[in-house]
This record gives C-alpha cells, structure tokens and sequence, in this order.
C-alpha cells in the first residue's frame, strides 16, 4: 500500500510540473480563445435571418434584444445597431455559414467593444482587429484556428476598412463623453475679509443668542423674499404664457372665420341691444302709468282741509 501510495504522489508531482510548464507556454505564446458563438448562438443567427411574423419581430429587434440593446431610440444605441445589422449583412452577402457569422459578429463586436471602452487609436484599433481576424483564419491550433478562408479574410479586412475604419473618427467623437470647464478668475485681494470702518461701541454689544435670532431672522426674511420673488416671476411667466397663447390661437384662426364670427358677434350684441331697450321702454312707460295712477287717486289740498273739518 505504501508503493502505490508513493507511485501516485510521485505522478501527481510530475503532472503539476508538467501543468505549470503548459499553462507558462501557453501564456507566452498567447494560444487563441475563439470568439465563435460567444454573442450569438446557432439559434439566435437562425432567429434573425428567419424572423417569425406571427410574433411581430424583426432581425433587427432581435440583434437588440440578444445583445442587450433595450432603448433603440437612442442615438448611441441606434448607431451600435446600425454596426451590427451591417455586419449580418455583410455575412450574408458573403454566404458565410452560420458558425463563421457568429465569429465575423463577435470580432467586430470585439473590436468596437475595446476601441470605445479604452479610446484606441485608429491604429492600435486595426491591430486589435487584424490580430483577431488572424487568429480565426489560419488552422495551427492551439494558437489558431482555420474559421475563414484567404479570400474570405481580404474581403472582411476590406470590408472594415471601408466599412468601420474609413468612419473610426465619427464613431469615437459619439461614443466619447463630453466634459464643460467652467474656469473663473479673480484677484486674491476679493477674497480678504475688511474689518468696517466704524466699530460698534461695547455697550451696544449683545450677546450669542441674540445674535443666533437676528440671524434666523435674516435668514427669514430672505427666504420670505426669496419666495416672493419666485411667485411674482411665477405669476409674470404665467401671464406671458397665456398672452402667448392667446397671440397664437389669434394667429392660427383664419381672417375668413375671424370676419364672419366678428359679423355674427357683432349681429347678436344689435339684436341683444334692440332688445334691452325695448325692455327697458317697456319697464319705464309701465313706471310712469303706475305713477299716474297713483296720483289720480291721491286727494287733493282743498278735499282733505274739508274732511279734517268734519
């Protein structure tokens, strides 16, 4: 028992060696990690080139949704898919297979990945590039694999050189962020501090907590200003704003339908006034009979002295 045991740790030994010794080889000779399916699987390049109708997607949708595109509206996103679409259909073009378009996907996919996360340089992009196309196009494995033909490889590089590189400067100046400096100059006289002129004399000093409350108070009635300046700017922009639409709704009314309103309107107020003072006519000439009746029964001077008599 104690031979086999020390034939297996003599093995294990030798294995770890030997391991180490492949990985440090495999490290220095840089062996090839094939980009083939790594973005898009048999089924999703299928999915794409054969949209299903019935689910209302097209190649398009899906290339955002497989690649984790969500909001398609944006101009960052929306050129990104651009790129994409066009290296489908550059591959179908080609009538490359669909194991040799997930690997032209996942390069180009690669290199434009690395170019706008590091901020490459056109040229050190194209090495990126050129390396990777390189390594799927010629068979000496494990450092390389035979993806794409001699010919197949001149017409991608083209295609990238026309295609991707020729429009490099416009994808970088996209994709890099923009940053405002807002710089202000001054004199280190501004920033000392002057004592007033006239000190205060002691007797008229307070102390801390009064001070504490004339400060609230200040800050108070600041804030009170404040506030108040902000609803009267408040209340001006909302008069500016229905001025605003008032000039507009004036604007958009046609001077045909302006005038014909303005007759009828005009029309309705004389047949309104007509009537107001026919009623009014009617109300007055009823006042003045009421009044007249009023003093027909009314007894005269002469009649009541007479009754008071009696």
């Amino acid at each position: 028992f104690s031979s086999q045991r020390g034939k297996y740790n003599t093995f294990k030994y030798f294995y770890e060696i030997i391991l180490q010794r492949y990985v440090s080889l495999a490290a220095k000779l840089k062996m090839t990690k094939t980009l083939v399916w790594k973005d898009l699987s048999e089924q999703q390049i299928e999915n794409i080139k054969h949209p299903h109708p019935k689910k209302g997607f097209t190649g398009r949708d899906l290339l955002a949704q497989y690649n984790g595109i969500s909001n398609q509206t944006d101009p960052k996103s929306e050129i990104e898919l651009d790129l994409y679409v066009h290296v489908v259909q550059f591959g179908q073009s080609l009538l490359l297979n669909n194991t040799k378009l997930s690997g032209l996907f996942s390069i180009v996919k690669e290199v434009h990945v690395q170019s706008v996360r590091d901020r490459l340089t056109i040229q050190r992009s194209f090495d990126v590039f050129k390396e990777l196309i390189l390594s799927h196009s010629v068979q000496r494995p494990p450092f390389s694999t035979g993806l794409f033909s001699y010919p197949e490889m001149r017409r991608i590089i083209d295609w990238m050189i026309e295609s991707y590189f020729r429009h490099y400067k416009l994808y970088q100046y996209v994709y890099t962020d923009r940053m405002t400096l807002s710089a202000q100059a001054f004199h280190p006289r501004e920033s000392l501090e002057y004592p007033p002129l006239k000190l205060s004399p002691l007797s008229e000093a307070i102390n801390e907590a009064r001070h504490q409350e004339q400060v609230e108070e200040e800050e108070r009635q600041r804030a009170k200003a404040t506030a108040e300046a902000a609803a009267e700017a408040a209340e001006i922009e909302e008069r500016q704003r229905l001025e605003r639409l008032r000039e507009e709704y004036k604007a958009s009314v046609p001077e045909e339908i302006r005038e014909q309103v303005e007759a009828v309107l005009a029309k309705e107020v004389a047949l309104l006034k007509t009537t107001l003072e026919s009623k009014f006519l009617a109300q007055q000439q009823a006042t003045l009979d009421r009044i007249a009746v009023l003093e027909a029964l009314k007894p005269s001077p002469g009649t009541a002295a007479a009754a008071a008599k009696k």
